[in-house]
C-alpha cells in the first residue's frame, strides 16, 4: 500500500464519488482509471498516467486482471501495478454484482459499493521495483 496515494484518494473522496454518481463505470479498467486519475505527485514526473494504464488478462469466464500504470512524462521511468480479480457472475464478481441488480443512475448504494472497490484498488496499488 503507498500512503500518500490512499491519503490522496481519502482527500478527493466527494469528486470520486461524484464520478460514480455519473453513471456506472463499465469495466475494472474504468474504475482504475478514475482512481489513478486523482493521484498525484510533486511534479508530472512520477506520478501514475491515467492514459497509460496496460490490461493483462490471461482468464477466461474468471480470473486476474493485472493493469500496469506508466508514470507521466516522455519516458515513463516509474511503474505500478494492480490485480483485480473477477468472475463470470454477479455471485463470483464484484463489479457485476454492484451493476447488475440496480438502475440506469447509479443508487446511493451502488456508489458506495463502488467507492469501497476504487479503496481496494487504491489500496493494493504497488511500485514495480
Amino acid at each position: 500500500m503507498i500512503k500518500k496515494f490512499v491519503d490522496q484518494f481519502i482527500q478527493n473522496k466527494e469528486k470520486i464519488e461524484s464520478v460514480f454518481r455519473g453513471k456506472h463505470p463499465d469495466d475494472y479498467a474504468e474504475i482504475v482509471k478514475i482512481v489513478v486519475s486523482f493521484l498525484e505527485s510533486d511534479s508530472d514526473y512520477g506520478c501514475p498516467d491515467p492514459e497509460r494504464i496496460h490490461r493483462i488478462d490471461d482468464g477466461d469466464y474468471q480470473g486476474i486482471l493485472v493493469f500496469v500504470i506508466a508514470s507521466k512524462g516522455y519516458q515513463p521511468g516509474d511503474y505500478w501495478y494492480v490485480k483485480v480479480a473477477y468472475g463470470s457472475c454477479s455471485g463470483c464478481d464484484t463489479l457485476q454484482a454492484i451493476h447488475d441488480f440496480g438502475s440506469d443512475s447509479p443508487t446511493e448504494q451502488q456508489v458506495e459499493d463502488y467507492m469501497m472497490l476504487a479503496l481496494h484498488i487504491v489500496q493494493q496499488l504497488g511500485k514495480m521495483e
